[in-house]
Order: structure tokens, then C-alpha cells, then sequence
């Protein structure tokens, strides 16, 4: 049976853009101050998603699993903690580059080196990501029904105010399939007011080609499933057995 994808959406939209961000960072001119400015907006855009993400699973996905199977959540708690580590040090490396690029200073040399650990930090977070997918989403499959795992997500989208939700969309519906577009988007007009849906749409025009933003327009979009608050805001008795000795593995 298939089984719903926690990570999927999320993990779809970081890959988008920290690809963004790395050929921006590579072809951006560092002595240039409007390219330099440019590149500064979508780095702030981006690393802020990523700590976002990396809060909601720590609050929401992982805290759920530890109640199912204490110790499960360890080796992705300690993950994040690294990798916060290594985007603060990119973070505040691009805000010298962007202080020192508005004062008029050519930063050729301090740029180089963003660009690589950029792109240190871009493989390590990907093979994070992937991590996750092989090791800690059959364990969510395992203890969590696909009910269960909805309501986590809508805890998730219930977190985000709505400019989160509307630069989540913008890297998301990009590197998505136009079926899985579809069952965003319906799944987000279900559950938000028109006039917020009618923003998303606005943002998501920018950010596609002008035959798939149509085809979106053109293509009925799905009803979903919803999932009752009572049902989604209640977990289901734990496993009847305790966790297994690989489950805190990886």
C-alpha cells in the first residue's frame, strides 16, 4: 500500500533551493554590489527555511516519534544540531560579504570561500536529507498510521504564518511533478482562506514557466481527503512491543 511521504514535499522544496543558492553564490560578482544584494535575499530566504524545517521536525515529527519509540529521534536531533552549526558560520560569512559589498569593497576573495563551504555544506545537508528518507521515514510508516502522519503535517502548516508558508511554495511547487502540484495546491485550498490561496497562486505564477503555471489553471484540481481535527490532533496507542534494537540505528 502506498504509504504517505512526510518527507517528501519538504525535502523536495530544501533540494530546489539550496540549488538555487549554489549557482547563485557561483556566478554571483562580488564586486558588484546589486548582484551581491541579490545573492544576499535568496541566502536569507533559504537558510531560513532550513532552520524552520529543521524546528518543526524537531518539535512535531521527531518529537511524535520519541513518544512511540524513545531514542529514535537521537541520531536526527544531534544531525540538526551540527548542521545549525555549519549554516550559522555561512550565514554570518554572507552577512560580512553583503556589509562589506554595500561600503563599496570588492569581496572576490571572501566570496570564493562562501561558494566552497557552500558547497561543503550542500552535500553534507543532501546526504542528511536522504538519511532521513531511508532511515527515519520507515520508522514514522512503522509507528504512525497515514492518519496520524496527516496531522502532523497540518501541526507543521499550522506553525508557519503565512509569508513561511508562501517561500515554502516558492521553492516547493518548482520541483514538483504536475500531478503532485495538483494535490498540494487542492490540499491547500481546502484548508486556507481564499484570499491567501489567491497569493500562493500569484507567487507560484512567478516561479513556474507560463505552459505549466497554465496547465495548472486548466486542470481541475482534486478534492482531498481531509482529516477530522478529533482524529488528527489524537495518537493511537504505542506498538504493543517495545522499540527493536535497530531502531535508534543511523
Amino acid at each position: 500500500m502506498k504509504r504517505i511521504k512526510p518527507y517528501d514535499v519538504p525535502h523536495k522544496g530544501l533540494r530546489h533551493a539550496l540549488s538555487q543558492l549554489s549557482l547563485s553564490a557561483g556566478r554571483t560578482d562580488y564586486s558588484d554590489r546589486q548582484q551581491v544584494a541579490e545573492l544576499h535575499r535568496l541566502g536569507t530566504r533559504v537558510f531560513s527555511i532550513l532552520s524552520i524545517h529543521a524546528e518543526d521536525e524537531n518539535s512535531v515529527t521527531l518529537a511524535h516519534l520519541e513518544t512511540r519509540c524513545p531514542g529514535a529521534a537521537e541520531h536526527d536531533l544531534d544531525d540538526h544540531e551540527r548542521i545549525h552549526s555549519l549554516q550559522d558560520n555561512l550565514e554570518r560569512l554572507l552577512a560580512e560579504i553583503y556589509d562589506g559589498s554595500a561600503k563599496g569593497k570588492d569581496l572576490s576573495e571572501a566570496g570564493g570561500e562562501f561558494y566552497i563551504a557552500f558547497s561543503e555544506f550542500h552535500g553534507q545537508y543532501l546526504l542528511h536529507t536522504a538519511e532521513e528518507e531511508r532511515v527515519t521515514q520507515p520508522l514514522l510508516w512503522q509507528y504512525f498510521t497515514d492518519e496520524e502522519l496527516a496531522g502532523h503535517r497540518k501541526e507543521i502548516m499550522a506553525r508557519n504564518p503565512p509569508p513561511t508558508l508562501l517561500t515554502w511554495l516558492r521553492f516547493v511547487i518548482p520541483a514538483q511533478t504536475h500531478a503532485e502540484r495538483k494535490n498540494l495546491l487542492a490540499g491547500v485550498k481546502q484548508m486556507a482562506p481564499a484570499a491567501f490561496f489567491a497569493e500562493a497562486m500569484s507567487v507560484i505564477e512567478k516561479v513556474l514557466s507560463v505552459p505549466d503555471f497554465q496547465r495548472l489553471q486548466d486542470d481541475r484540481m482534486p478534492a482531498t481527503h481531509a482529516v477530522s481535527s478529533e482524529s488528527a490532533g489524537k495518537l493511537s496507542p504505542g506498538p504493543a512491543t517495545p522499540c527493536g534494537p535497530e531502531v535508534g540505528q543511523g
